[in-house]
């Protein structure tokens, strides 16, 4: 959310509930957004007098300082015509990228990948200040110990290459997940190249 001079630019993709008091001269104004994938949540407004609900893209509530609240209609143009300077300043959207391993290596990418890399390598060069949280998984082969350290090994190996990449190395965290968390759940023993991965979440 995003906030300028008693504007508010809600991007809600989930339902998300919000108490006002009124204290100044001029009326606070809730504009809804969509997310990226254009999808438009729900928006509750509430003040002293009443309650309205906002459900539609771009479209705005002003509450006044006495509690009342009208809502107007609003178009992705008129947002972008008023704040798209402010819009433009926000940080980028968490994004995330899978890499995949070949059976039983931290080391040796599965085919595709590389093409996941290049685009992760992308991505970096224009992220200013990036954060990133690189997550090893396993298949369900081997003993709970040994995937837990194969996991742990995929993310290092993945955070080395980011560290060779000019990312520094305290803006990167590391952890490894074993095959808790499979993405195709599998019985055990059964390996499965999607479950070997790193997931890289940068912020």
């Amino acid at each position: 959310m995003a906030a300028i001079r008693g504007h508010r630019l809600i991007m809600a993709a989930g339902f998300a509930l919000l108490v006002f008091v009124s204290g100044c001269g001029t009326p606070d104004r809730i504009t809804l957004l969509p997310d990226p994938d254009g999808k438009v949540g729900t928006v509750v407004v509430r003040s002293a007098k009443e309650t309205k609900v906002i459900d539609q893209a771009y479209a705005s509530v002003d509450v006044s300082q006495s509690g009342s609240i009208e809502e107007t209609p609003g178009s992705a143009s008129d947002v972008k015509a008023r704040y798209g300077g402010l819009l433009a300043a926000q940080p980028p959207r968490p994004t995330t990228f899978t890499i995949n391993f070949v059976f039983d290596s931290a080391t040796e990418l599965a085919p595709g990948s590389a093409a996941t890399v290049e685009k992760l390598k992308a991505t970096l060069a224009s992220w200013p200040a990036p954060h990133l949280t690189v997550v090893g998984h396993t298949d369900s082969v081997g003993s709970d110990e040994y995937n837990d350290a194969l996991s742990l090994q995929r993310a290092k190996s993945v955070a080395a290459f980011l560290i060779k990449s000019g990312i520094p190395a305290r803006q990167i965290e590391t952890a490894g997940r074993g095959r808790r968390e499979r993405l195709v759940h599998t019985p055990d023993g059964v390996p499965n190249q999607r479950n070997r991965r790193v997931v890289i979440t940068i912020q």
